[in-house]
């Protein structure tokens, strides 16, 4: 393949065979050796070129004259003269502003201090006894102003705003056909069968009139609304605390109230069992004599089973 001679190159009209060979062929040609008769001798013949080549580079003269500048050695370049001048000025005044302040305080320390001023005998200076005489003034200026205060008359009375709140309490309690709301008694222990009672109706009139009770900020009524309960009209109310269920039904034409606390594991059963809807738990009510229960011909409220016979759960009340 060294010796053999190069093809002209070809003109007129290639096939695609023809074409794809011819590049072929000069790809092999780009990356091929020169032809020398002895490559050792092509060798040394290339490192002497090299040498030369270093030795020219290493000899080689500048073009550009990179030498320092003469007039860099004159005085005005190599010194500031100026800046010298304003450092020496200002070390002038801060000196002698240094000795006027020596000479001053030489003066103060020969001279003798001033004698304190003489007491006199009648008695304290007259800024001192302006002094007191302005807070006194003032002291008596106060005890008026306290004076004034406390005799004066208020214009508004306490005493009669309770006393109609008391008579609009009592407006109200008459003229309301339904209880208000579902009072609750003091806190008790919780666990307690009571610890979510219901207040009665007297209880609720007589804690409307004094002020003195009101509704727990945690109980939340889930349930409000007028129902039949065997035949009779009532109004029924539900409030719960997230724990025990407290029920009221109040009854409009006989004034009669009962009440029913369901204790929390069966509340949360009853809950189970209607989905969340207090309104089937109210239609499951009954009343039981002067007590008021709930219908739970599925299974026992308290966890026994009694062959699905009707369980009477909670504290029945009738006012």
């Amino acid at each position: 393949a060294r010796g053999r001679p190069r093809r002209p190159p070809r003109r007129g009209v290639f096939s695609s065979a023809e074409a794809l060979a011819a590049c072929e062929e000069a790809a092999a040609e780009m990356y091929r050796a020169i032809p020398v008769a002895s490559k050792a001798c092509a060798e040394r013949q290339r490192a002497r070129h090299d040498e030369m080549h270093k030795q020219r580079i290493k000899h080689v003269k500048a073009q550009v004259d990179q030498k320092e500048p003469h007039v860099m050695r004159m005085d005005h370049l190599r010194h500031n003269y100026k800046r010298e001048q304003m450092q020496e000025e200002r070390y002038a005044t801060i000196n002698r502003e240094n000795m006027l302040m020596l000479t001053k305080m030489s003066d103060m320390l020969s001279k003798p201090s001033h004698p304190p001023m003489p007491r006199s005998a009648s008695g304290p200076p007259a800024m001192m006894r302006e002094r007191k005489a302005q807070l006194s003034r003032i002291s008596q200026e106060n005890k008026a102003l306290l004076e004034r205060i406390q005799q004066a008359q208020p214009v508004y009375n306490h005493v009669l705003w309770e006393e109609s709140y008391r008579k609009s309490g009592n407006y109200l309690e008459n003229a309301a056909e339904y209880p208000l709301v579902l009072r609750r008694k003091a806190r008790t222990p919780v666990g307690s069968a009571g610890s979510l009672s219901l207040m009665s109706r007297t209880e609720s009139r007589a804690s409307l009139a004094d002020g003195s009770a009101q509704p727990r900020s945690e109980d939340r009524y889930v349930f409000k609304e007028g129902t039949r309960i065997d035949g009779t009209y009532f109004l029924v109310e539900m409030a719960t605390d997230g724990r025990l269920l407290a029920i009221s039904a109040y009854d409009g034409n006989r004034q009669k109230n009962v009440e029913l606390v369901v204790k929390e594991a069966v509340h949360r059963r009853l809950i189970r069992e209607a989905n969340g809807d207090y309104t089937q738990i109210a239609n499951r009510l009954h009343l039981d004599g002067d007590k008021l229960i709930i219908d739970d011909s599925g299974g026992p409220l308290d966890g026994t089973s009694n062959g699905g016979s009707r369980r009477k759960e909670g504290m029945g009340a009738t006012m």
